[in-house]
């Protein structure tokens, strides 16, 4: 495993730069593979591509492929195309599961896909994925420095998603007064997503929804569950300080 995203040969950074066409067809392995780390570093991102991607199809055999195709996949993270970027993570981790840039691929692919995640109000399909590859660094490479970065890009995803149930489930709520549509929100939030910060908003609202339905005893469970389980929560102060209603 490496412990950097951006090439280490900071050097590079202050060399001059080429000017012109890169000539890329003249260059052996060596040199081929030095000019794509300058391009990376200095952010040329084109540059970078253009070079990595000649030294991995010419030079199949090159001592240093593996960490080639890894800054390949960083410069594609660098331009902001996520999708390619997430594919040459995963094709370099799953080529060479044992090697040393394995664990590092597998946290760019979950990172790569969370920058492909949309506002809360869209479809989440890559926020899962991300997740899905977060959580399957931590299956494959329980050890590696990278599981406490997935751990965190996990959460933050959990959240995303809970928020958008949650969401849903107010707006059947608040706006359609649809209640039973909206206890189906609410209690899929609290059923897939406990840890989440959506979580505690959720066993409000079904309080709120209870209240409205008269199901006092409902309202109480919800009411015992958020002091319970969410009792440094805004949503259990609030609880706390309002009494229950009565039929």
């Amino acid at each position: 495993m490496r412990l950097r995203f951006w090439h280490a040969a900071v050097a590079l950074v202050v060399m001059a730069g080429c000017g012109g066409e890169l000539h890329l067809e003249k260059l052996e392995a060596d040199p081929l593979f030095e000019r794509g780390a300058k391009e990376l570093a200095a952010r040329h991102w084109d540059d970078a591509i253009a070079a990595f991607d000649r030294l991995t199809i010419q030079y199949p055999s090159f001592a240093r492929l593996q960490e080639a195709r890894f800054d390949l996949g960083q410069a594609y993270f660098g331009k902001k195309e996520y999708v390619t970027s997430a594919g040459e993570f995963d094709r370099l981790a799953n080529d060479y599961p044992l090697g040393p840039w394995a664990d590092d691929s597998r946290y760019m692919v979950c990172r790569s896909y969370e920058e492909l995640s949309p506002v809360v109000q869209l479809d989440q399909e890559y926020t899962q994925s991300a997740i899905d590859h977060c959580n399957s660094l931590e299956s494959y490479y329980p050890n590696s420095p990278f599981v406490a970065k997935a751990k965190e890009v996990v959460q933050r995803l959990t959240d995303k998603l809970a928020t958008k149930g949650l969401l849903a489930g107010e707006y059947y709520f608040l706006r359609r007064h649809a209640y039973d549509s909206s206890l189906i929100y609410f209690e899929d939030v609290l059923k897939s997503y406990p840890t989440s910060n959506a979580a505690p908003q959720a066993l409000l609202r079904m309080i709120q929804v209870y209240d409205k339905l008269g199901y006092k005893e409902e309202a109480q469970a919800a009411r015992e569950r958020l002091l319970k389980d969410y009792p440094g929560s805004s949503a259990a102060k609030v609880v706390a300080v309002t009494p229950a209603a009565h039929s």
